[in-house]
């Protein structure tokens, strides 16, 4: 359903300083987007920004993403106004392999939480046991965030003092036993949530937020190492947007 869609800028609220959370009309995404999927959208500069999509209204025939300022274009596109017009192309990527029989632990930090955000909300309208685990730097950069969450913070001034694997420790072993881990956020992040999952015995997926410029597998921008299959090979390069985003923990070389 990968396709590029002339599209009006619904509603933007600025959740904080320097992120904007924009909901765009277009019905094709929001009615065919998976969690885990992403869209680019466009703005005055040469290449479209890839944001992974935070939410889904089919019936509205709306999306949203989130928009944290990092750069030339991300400015552009967090001052975007309600009615304005722009192109987006998507859904693009392999979004999460949801099983409606199993349980899952979902874990997000930086612009990982809007990601995570569209997974919470459809394990939650499919009736599928999840906790979400957030994690932040300090109080001031907490997003999406829900009172039903795990949320920890380095600076320990909400939640619980450290990162997200401290709070991962607090889950009791009956909601871990037979979980499986889906993880969005720094490469720190996911490699340490990577690997406590492995010593915990859980099955662990994450998503590589590599600069995906073109979303479609020509320019290579967006490539990663992982395991090879082949004998006598060590990795293969395989790109993100079209082989991924999301790949099994222990295939990433990290």
């Amino acid at each position: 359903m990968r396709q590029e869609y002339n599209v009006k800028i619904v509603s933007k609220d600025m959740i904080s300083p320097d992120t904007a959370y924009i909901t765009i009309h277009c019905p094709a995404i929001a009615n065919n987007a998976k969690p885990g999927q992403f869209v680019n959208v466009s703005c005055s500069k040469f290449l479209k920004r890839p944001f992974g999509i935070a939410s889904v209204n089919p019936q509205d025939g709306t999306f949203c993403i989130g928009v944290k300022v990092v750069g030339k274009g991300t400015t552009e596109i967090a001052a975007f106004e309600d009615g304005k017009e722009v192109t987006v192309l998507g859904p693009l990527g392999n979004g999460f392999d949801f099983n409606f029989d199993g349980k899952y632990i979902l874990v997000s930090g930086g612009t990982g939480v809007f990601p995570i955000n569209f997974a919470h909300e459809f394990l939650t309208q499919n009736n599928v046991k999840h906790i979400v685990c957030q994690g932040f730097r300090d109080k001031s950069q907490i997003l999406m965030n829900d009172p039903s969450f795990i949320l920890t913070t380095d600076a320990g001034d909400a939640g619980i003092k450290g990162n997200c694997c401290d709070g991962l420790n607090t889950i009791s072993d009956e909601d871990l036993k037979d979980s499986t881990v889906v993880c969005v956020g720094p490469l720190p992040m996911m490699k340490a949530v990577g690997n406590w999952a492995t010593s915990n015995g859980l099955k662990c997926y994450v998503s590589m937020e590599q600069r995906m410029a073109c979303g479609i597998g020509i320019c290579l921008v967006c490539i990663c190492k992982v395991k090879a299959e082949a004998e006598g090979q060590e990795f293969n390069h395989v790109r993100c947007c079209k082989e991924g985003p999301v790949f099994p923990f222990e295939e990433v070389i990290w």
